[in-house]
């Protein structure tokens, strides 16, 4: 009986720390989905305001357009730390196919993202490894998105 209490303590310990590690390890993308209108890359305007970026939490994937082609990626979000696939698309010549190089070598360096709701709406915030935003989007309302 004297071994049977640190076995069943060292079990329950167990238990324990992968409760804790099963936690931790929880999507938080719920605050991410959304249909999101590019405003910035790297800290200049956005050429193209038609620019969008969408998150979708069911299948774990993304969407963006910065005015030629629709591509998409994976992404895995844990504690606000985001790691994204390399998107894909089609690939069609457009005039503006220099916005949308621009804009997929940026989400390159994305790493880690924040919301912040303040005078100017809901604004989506993704971040670089210094901290630095790299994409800074606005989100779109449903009659906005209907309207695109």
């Amino acid at each position: 009986m004297k071994k049977l209490k640190p076995i069943l303590a060292c079990i329950t310990t167990l238990l324990m720390v992968n409760a804790c590690t099963f936690t931790y390890n929880k999507p938080y993308s719920r605050h991410l989905s959304g249909n999101w209108q590019i405003r910035t890359l790297n800290g200049e305007p956005t050429p193209d305001m038609s620019a969008r970026i969408r998150f979708d939490p069911k299948t774990q994937q993304y969407f963006a357009y910065f005015g030629c082609n629709q591509l998409s990626g994976t992404y895995r979000d844990i504690h606000h730390t985001l790691h994204l696939s390399r998107p894909s698309g089609i690939n069609k010549l457009c005039a503006n196919i220099e916005d949308e190089r621009t804009g997929t070598g940026t989400l390159g360096f994305v790493e880690s993202w924040r919301i912040i709701n303040d005078n100017f709406g809901v604004r989506l915030q993704l971040l670089d490894k210094s901290n630095y935003v790299r994409v800074e989007a606005r989100l779109l309302q449903e009659t906005e998105n209907k309207k695109k």
